[in-house]
């Protein structure tokens, strides 16, 4: 189990990670979210960047053998 943090400076770089990892927020769209991102690149030029963190757990998995 992992737990990440990603900086992002630029509202830009905020959509297209949205855009690139889908299921973060699985009906993002600019229209839709436009009042969200308005207040998050109004907090990045008053702060210079948005910090958000994302859990990550790897679950290793062997299939049992059956031949015996």
């Amino acid at each position: 189990m992992e737990r990440l943090r990603i900086e992002f400076f630029d509202i830009g770089a905020i959509v297209y990670f949205l855009r690139k990892v889908v299921w973060t927020v699985p009906d993002f769209s600019v229209s839709r979210y436009r009042e969200q991102l308005r207040d998050l690149h109004d907090l990045i030029e008053a702060e210079g960047h948005f910090t958000s963190h994302s859990s990550r757990v790897l679950i290793e998995a062997t299939k049992p053998d059956r031949t015996g």
